[in-house]
């Protein structure tokens, strides 16, 4: 019997660094006429157990709608895991956004929930913005 490195992770896992890699791809061209560029630190071997297609829409709807409210910009996704928590971080260093005053990422919360997830916004003295998306990092259960 084979036992893999880490005895929490099952064959579900998912690899995190790839789903924001997906996403980020999703919205290069976008990122490309604004001036924009991302940056992946998501570490490699970062793995979820969370439900892959909800998470992957969750990207795809927070990178997009940040690209699209920013020029100039260089925005960096980082990960950490806290005990079963995972927070993503997506810090957006425009003054050009304007995102979190229009409640621009409204379809992205609603998804956040779905998998009993949270976004926070924090604009910081108007010189980036930071998105926080964290979410319980559990398998999908059957119903």
């Amino acid at each position: 019997m084979t036992t893999s490195p880490n005895p929490s992770l099952t064959a579900t896992s998912k690899n995190l660094h790839q789903l924001v890699s997906g996403a980020t791809d999703y919205a290069i061209g976008t990122a490309v006429q604004r001036n924009s560029f991302f940056v992946n630190e998501v570490p490699p071997q970062f793995q979820v157990e969370t439900d892959e297609q909800v998470l992957s829409l969750v990207l795809h709807q927070l990178l997009n709608t940040i690209v699209c409210h920013t020029r100039n910009s260089c925005i960096r996704i980082k990960a950490q895991e806290y005990e079963d928590i995972i927070f993503i971080s997506i810090r957006d260093n425009s003054s050009y956004s304007d995102y979190t005053t229009n409640d621009k990422l409204s379809e992205a919360k609603l998804l956040a929930k779905k998998m009993n997830g949270n976004i926070i916004v924090r604009n910081l003295e108007d010189r980036f913005t930071n998105v926080l998306l964290s979410f319980p990092n559990f398998p999908k259960t059957a119903c």
